[in-house]
């Protein structure tokens, strides 16, 4: 198993939901504050890792923009998995760190946080208070092409896969605010207070 360094590192930022709460919102695209939330993701990201791929489905133009790599999600309306493995395909390292795209507070380190299960199991996930962080992976090569195999053989969720491999989970409830998802009105309301 390949070295867990920056330079063996992909971001995969997935940004193709369809904002059904916040009015049909592309929630990366909203300002907080002065800055997109992709823009503060990406901040985040970049000191961890090599490169950086957006997963989208609309707002192409807008999201070519920012001059990274993009994964143009396909099947519309079936969920993140489908952007997910679409965007595996870009990745040239051995390692992949994926992230929701409405996750403005994501940790600055966290690879480092990850990086020990990663090693042990080829995949590691966060937990917060108990609850998944699904879409937050830090996962190599050989488990990407598992999970790609799952989604052609007819799997339609990440959280479905996880829970096939019990993988263990790492706690990082200590960092619950990394994990804060914009997904409402109210809730970009608490990502203001938390951002001021």
């Amino acid at each position: 198993m390949s070295a867990l360094d920056q330079e063996n590192i992909t971001a995969i930022v997935l940004c193709g939901g369809k904002g059904s709460r916040l009015n049909g919102q592309d929630k990366p695209l909203i300002d907080l504050e002065g800055r997109r939330l992709i823009d503060r993701i990406c901040e985040r990201l970049r000191p961890q890792v090599h490169q950086i791929v957006i997963s989208c489905s609309r707002n192409v133009a807008i999201y070519e923009a920012l001059q990274l790599p993009l994964a143009i999600d396909k099947e519309l309306n079936t969920g993140p998995l489908a952007g997910l493995t679409e965007a595996f395909a870009l990745v040239g390292t051995e390692w992949a760190l994926t992230t929701p795209g409405d996750t403005p507070f994501i940790a600055s380190d966290l690879v480092k946080r990850l990086a020990a299960d990663a090693t042990t199991q080829g995949l590691a996930v966060p937990t917060v208070r108990g609850v998944r962080q699904n879409l937050c992976m830090l996962l190599n090569a050989e488990q990407r092409n598992q999970l790609t195999a799952f989604h052609n053989q007819g799997g339609n969720a990440v959280k479905h896969w996880l829970d096939d491999n019990a993988f263990i989970a790492t706690d990082l409830s200590d960092i619950e605010q990394s994990f804060f998802n914009v997904n409402t009105q109210e809730d970009l309301a608490q990502a203001i207070a938390f951002a001021a």
